[in-house]
């Protein structure tokens, strides 16, 4: 029993690693499209499909079958994919290999549409596509507008919300050893496929809000599977340990926090009104300071990354920040001799 369950341990293992074995199938075809003879399971001059054949009613269900994705790539499989092997899945995909994934936007969109009608057979109030009526003369109507039509897209609401991690993902995990140099458009379908995975789990919400007894706790345990697989897809995407993925996505919920400081501090900064300077410099010279704790931040995480101690000097490595602080102290210094 225990040699048993070993075995399918190793198997599970390899499949994460190499999901699909491919076969040369060696075997002459004519095309039907252009009249090329060729080898293998697509034609080398017009692409299309060796075994394509008549049109039958047989192409007919598979012509219905390819919107929802249930053709070759299929969308269940990816989900499937997602929920088992997700890191794997995507570095998969960002690195080449299309071809064992449903292409991801246009999941995204069927899924948030199966979620919508899911969702508003269960929950009606909830998952509604009526927007709030906005008062045309709000000077921030088109981005409150904006917004609320997010809210009733929850598709698009979520790849929105998940976007905002692409480049501290990248700034954290650019020397990473699974994916070294990963690019910001990489990063767009790593996070879309995160956003993917979350309408997958907002699936399993639906079905939990449907019993009676787990109904009061859906939401709850929804959030925890988020935290737990985001953590699985970037201790797989990128290869650190445990604790390696752990701490470095605390850091990347600090920088995101300290960035959301500055850029709510500089707009406090530029539109306070009817204040006394002093108070507006306050926000100013706090900004500053988070600017410098984000810098700090993202400093130290690429020191650890890049093991900058062992080629560098200690002043070397200290040097940066403790220059960076210094312009940091000069310009509160200065502005408050001129405000003084």
């Amino acid at each position: 029993m225990l040699s048993r369950l070993k075995d399918y341990r190793n198997s599970y293992r390899e499949w994460k690693q190499h999901p699909v074995n491919y076969k040369y199938p060696g075997e002459k075809h004519r095309c039907d499209c252009c009249g090329e003879e060729h080898e293998g399971n697509f034609c080398p001059l017009c692409g299309q499909k060796a075994t394509h054949g008549p049109v039958t009613w047989e192409s007919v269900w598979a012509g219905w079958l390819e919107i929802w994705g249930m053709h070759s790539r299929s969308l269940p499989y990816t989900a499937w994919q997602l929920l088992t092997r997700p890191g794997y899945l995507m570095h998969d995909y960002i690195t080449g290999k299309r071809q064992v994934s449903f292409p991801p936007v246009k999941m995204l969109v069927i899924l948030g549409f199966i979620v919508f009608l899911l969702g508003h057979w269960v929950n009606p109030q909830k998952y509604t596509h009526e927007i709030t009526t906005i008062a045309s003369g709000d000077s921030l109507y088109y981005i409150k507008y904006a917004f609320a039509w997010l809210k009733t897209h929850e598709e698009w609401f979520t790849l929105f919300t998940f976007s905002f991690l692409i480049l501290p993902t990248w700034i954290v995990f650019r020397h990473a050893p699974r994916l070294l140099r990963h690019t910001l458009p990489q990063g767009f379908f790593i996070q879309t496929f995160i956003a993917i995975q979350v309408m997958i789990l907002s699936l399993i919400l639906i079905l939990l809000e449907l019993n009676p007894t787990t109904k009061s706790i859906a939401s709850s345990i929804n959030i925890c599977l988020i935290l737990i697989y985001l953590l699985i897809d970037y201790k797989q995407l990128f290869g650190y340990s445990w604790w390696g993925t752990i701490w470095r996505g605390i850091s990347m919920l600090f920088m995101i926090i300290f960035a959301i400081f500055i850029i709510g501090g500089t707009i406090s900064a530029f539109t306070i009104k009817q204040v006394k300077a002093l108070e507006t410099f306050g926000v100013i010279q706090a900004t500053l300071s988070a600017a410098w704790i984000l810098y700090l931040l993202i400093y130290i995480v690429n020191v650890i990354n890049t093991r900058a101690w062992r080629t560098k000097s200690k002043w070397a490595i200290f040097r940066d920040p403790i220059i960076a602080l210094a312009i940091v102290i000069a310009i509160s210094a200065l502005g408050f001799i001129i405000l003084s």
